[in-house]
């Protein structure tokens, strides 16, 4: 398998990577649900055990210049990306226990027009105005997802706004982490990735209510934790090493489709027709985002 991936040249490699990532993030969601864990202990549990394996991963990685790559999570950049990923993994955490999986993923599907976003104010690139109309045009998918959340079926009844509101704030981190590792290509961004990681897991058990550690679903809480996020993320933090961020955020889009099928297959949380037409339309959105970039390069 190893000597197959080596012949392949650097884009097929980026797009391998990508898929195998994302298609190991899908159930991600489904098993947040099947641990049964309340917001404050499911994110503890998700933070801690992502980053302390992301963090072994990334130091069996590296043979060398670990403690270079180290030293840069301390600058303002790096110390940036931890605060960035520590709010988004508990904002993405607080989203699914609070509506519907696919309102959450939906809004979280944005990170690429967010990131264009990002880009005109800390990269200074120019986006022009069909930009802002497909950016403008996916933020009305959003809304149309919002509104038709009342005929979901066993869906958690939290607040539909302050749910996608989690889902905006943790595309937003994400693209912000990305921007970052843009502007600053010498950022080791692995290390501050698990650190932001271990941090929101922390916070998160500081807040729980329960007087003790809950690890009542063992196997959904160590497949979140130790297999889905470490290893989807390392895969998607290499992948835009060979391949385009574009062709990246473009494969992502598998998460928003998969992610809620496994919820709607398992545990019957079915969305309404007017969420899924609003998914497809921030869909593609970001495809025709996509598309339109590539000509304009």
């Amino acid at each position: 398998m190893i000597n197959k991936f080596n012949i392949l040249d650097n884009k097929s490699k980026g797009i391998v990577l990508a898929v195998f990532g994302v298609l190991l993030l899908t159930p991600d969601t489904l098993f947040m649900r099947l641990s049964e864990l309340e917001k404050w202990q499911l994110g503890g549990w998700r933070g801690v055990l992502m980053g302390a394996t992301l963090f072994f991963i990334w130091i069996f990685s590296r043979k060398s210049g670990r403690k270079s790559e180290f030293l840069t999570t301390f600058s303002i950049p790096g110390l940036l990306i931890v605060g960035a990923m520590a709010v988004n993994s508990v904002s993405f955490t607080l989203g699914i226990s609070e509506t519907s999986v696919i309102v959450v993923l939906t809004a979280l599907a944005t990170m690429p027009l967010l990131t264009a976003l990002l880009s005109v104010f800390f990269l200074n690139e120019q986006q022009n105005l069909i930009s802002w109309l497909i950016l403008i045009f996916a933020v009305c998918g959003i809304s149309l997802a919002v509104s038709g959340s009342d005929t979901a079926e066993n869906a958690p009844d939290g607040s539909v706004i302050l749910g996608a509101s989690y889902g905006l704030i943790s595309a937003l981190g994400i693209s912000f982490t990305f921007t970052m590792v843009r502007k600053y290509p010498n950022l080791s961004v692995m290390p501050a990735t698990s650190i932001g990681c271990i941090i929101s897991g922390v916070f998160c058990f500081y807040l729980s209510n329960e007087p003790n550690l809950n690890f009542s679903a063992p196997f959904s809480v160590i497949a979140m934790g130790i297999i889905i996020l470490p290893f989807s993320f390392a895969l998607l933090l290499i992948a835009p090493k060979y391949t385009r961020a574009s062709t990246v955020s473009l494969i992502m889009l598998l998460e928003l489709v998969l992610g809620s099928f496994w919820v709607w297959l398992v545990i019957d949380e079915q969305p309404s027709l007017q969420m899924i037409i609003g998914a497809l339309i921030v869909a593609i959105s970001i495809i025709a985002y996509i598309k339109i970039s590539d000509i304009q390069k």
